[in-house]
């Protein structure tokens, strides 16, 4: 009967343990929580917003609601196929910074016409 007792009681333990670890294993740190996306419209020649800012670790995606355009970074560190009517591209920033880009069908690196922000902090 002792023995018996003795493996329910170590059969709880184990239970009850494996319960504590399960939901520590759930918790998200804010480091390890997955950032927001945020989205800038392409419409008219323009970006909207123009300039934004996101956490490092941020996904910023380009939703083109008109024409054609690409998406491309001053640096080059990112760009975009030709983005037609409907299509989306996204780009995860990793580093902190700031990154000027153009689409290269209707703006020019350095901010002239067609052309944004993004601000990582």
């Amino acid at each position: 009967m002792k023995k018996t007792i003795s493996i329910f009681m170590a059969g709880i333990f184990v239970l009850a343990m494996s319960c504590v670890i399960s939901a520590r294993g759930t918790r998200l740190s804010a480091a390890a929580r997955p950032a927001v996306a945020t989205t800038i419209k392409i419409t008219n020649f323009q970006f909207t917003p123009k300039t934004v800012t996101v956490a490092v670790g941020a996904t910023v995606e380009w939703s083109n609601e008109a024409g054609r355009h690409m998406v491309e970074a001053d640096d080059g560190s990112f760009k975009s196929d030709v983005l037609k009517a409907g299509d989306k591209f996204s780009h995860t920033f990793s580093k902190a910074g700031k990154y000027p880009y153009h689409c290269t069908f209707h703006g020019e690196k350095g901010g002239k016409d067609m052309a944004g922000t993004i601000i990582v902090k």
